[in-house]
C-alpha cells in the first residue's frame, strides 16, 4: 500500500519510531497533494491538510507498506483520521495514494500553516520523546 505523507511523518526518525524500522531515503517519493492545503491542527503542533480548490501541499509517497506498518501509521495517527484514496502529483504523474484525512468532527484545523522545518526546530524533541515513551511497550520490530 502506498501513502502520501505530509506532516511529523515526512521527519524521517519519527517514521523510524511509529514503523520500528528505518526507511531508505529512496522510500520518499516527492509528491504534491492537489487541492488542498496543509495547516496546523488547533491546539497541536502537528498538521491537518483541508480542502482548497487552489492549495497544493508538498509531501512524499511511501509505498510497500506491510498490514503491519498500516496497523502501526494507524495507531499513531488515532481515531481523528480516516484512510482516504486521494489523487496527488508525481514525477508529472496523477497517482492514487492513501491518505490520512483528518476528521473535522475530531480535529479543527488553525488559521496557521504549518511548515516541517519549524516543527522540527521548535517542536521536534519534545514530539519525539512522547513517541518514544508511548512506543516503549511495542515489540521491537524484527524481519522474521
Amino acid at each position: 500500500m502506498r501513502f502520501f505523507f505530509y506532516g511529523t511523518l515526512l521527519d524521517r526518525d519519527v517514521t523510524a519510531l511509529v514503523l520500528g524500522r528505518r526507511l531508505p531515503p529512496q522510500a520518499f517519493m516527492p509528491a504534491i497533494l492537489l487541492g488542498h492545503e496543509r495547516r496546523k491542527a488547533k491546539g497541536a503542533s502537528y498538521p491537518v491538510v483541508v480542502p482548497d480548490p487552489r492549495g497544493e501541499v508538498a509531501g512524499a509517497i511511501v509505498g510497500g507498506m506491510s498490514t503491519r506498518d498500516v496497523a502501526y501509521l494507524a495507531a499513531y495517527e488515532g481515531p481523528g483520521y480516516r484512510i482516504v484514496p486521494l489523487r496527488v502529483r508525481a514525477q508529472g504523474t496523477l497517482l492514487t495514494v492513501a491518505v490520512f484525512e483528518p476528521l473535522v468532527s475530531r480535529l479543527q484545523p488553525s488559521g496557521d500553516l504549518w511548515n516541517l522545518a519549524l516543527w522540527q526546530r521548535h517542536h521536534k524533541r519534545a514530539f519525539v520523546e512522547r513517541l518514544r515513551r508511548a512506543f516503549s511497550a511495542r515489540p521491537a520490530y524484527s524481519r522474521r
